[in-house]
């Protein structure tokens, strides 16, 4: 059976909006999340049981990447992640699960 793109997701986590604008967090937002001390990626957040989060909110979303290949064993379930527009850091996520076993830290 085929999956689908729900299924597919790279992280589920719990994000944290931090913005320094104070504005919305909503599904289909796409920051760079810091995945390395020394790399930062892409990833689309698909907010789970709400449409978007306030400043100084959270929420439990699914998180995929455009390019997981390319930092193979570099995340663990805890690991708390800042995400970022240019050098603004807009917030955290915390792993919850790592559905993409190639990300998961050995």
């Amino acid at each position: 059976m085929k999956k689908t793109p729900e299924q597919l997701a790279d992280i589920k986590v719990i994000i944290k909006n931090e913005r320094p604008s104070k504005k919305t967090i909503c599904s289909g937002y796409r920051p760079a999340f810091k995945v390395k001390d020394d790399y930062l990626t892409t990833g689309i957040i698909k907010l789970i049981n709400c449409d978007e989060i306030n400043f100084s909110e959270q929420a439990v979303a699914k998180v995929w990447f455009i390019t997981p290949e390319f930092y193979p064993n570099s995340l663990e379930v805890g690991q708390v992640i800042p995400f970022q527009e240019g050098s603004i850091v807009n917030g955290y996520a915390t792993i919850l699960k790592i559905y993409n076993k190639k990300l998961l830290k050995i």
